[in-house]
């Protein structure tokens, strides 16, 4: 009886002894492995065209990835450039970290980023090389990272 006694009382002061403290992080890695580990622009971006054939804007889609390369939400700086033909460069910045900005640009169906930039004024017609875009993601607490590529407007003909 005496053993079961002092058997019990210690697993209960080893119990409540115990201290789990929950590992808290604001990035990806060894701490939580879930969070965006890459990031691309998806091939959904493009340039957004009237039926009168002018662009009007584009659709920017920015895909964050995990270590499984699943699709995953993001902290951090999300800088959008595009650089249209005879207009000004059109910079869009959002802070990531701050949850409602987070999920205003947040598309659940595509699990993706999706920002729309309006050009003004409209392009008469799509470039035939596309515009250049660049991406840079700013993870809280590590280096810029830069993704470039061309928006083409949809050839539905």
């Amino acid at each position: 009886m005496f053993r079961c006694l002092f058997l019990a009382s210690t697993c209960i002061t080893l119990l409540v002894g115990c201290d789990l403290v929950p590992q808290h992080t604001t990035k990806g890695g060894v701490d939580f492995p879930y969070g965006p580990e890459t990031f691309q622009i998806h091939l959904l971006s493009r340039l957004e065209s009237v039926p009168e054939g002018q662009v009007s804007g584009a659709i920017i889609c920015v895909e964050f990835d995990d270590r499984d390369q699943q699709a995953t939400r993001a902290t951090g700086l999300l800088e959008i450039k595009i650089t249209a033909p005879d207009q000004d460069s059109l910079e869009r910045v959002f802070d990531l970290n701050d949850l409602k900005i987070n999920e205003s640009i947040w598309n659940r169906t595509t699990r993706m980023y999706q920002v729309n930039i309006l050009f003004n004024p409209v392009l008469a017609n799509a470039p035939s090389g596309g515009i250049p875009i660049s991406v840079t993601w700013t993870p809280v607490d590590r280096q810029p990272i830069m993704e470039q590529g061309i928006l083409r407007a949809l050839n539905l003909k």
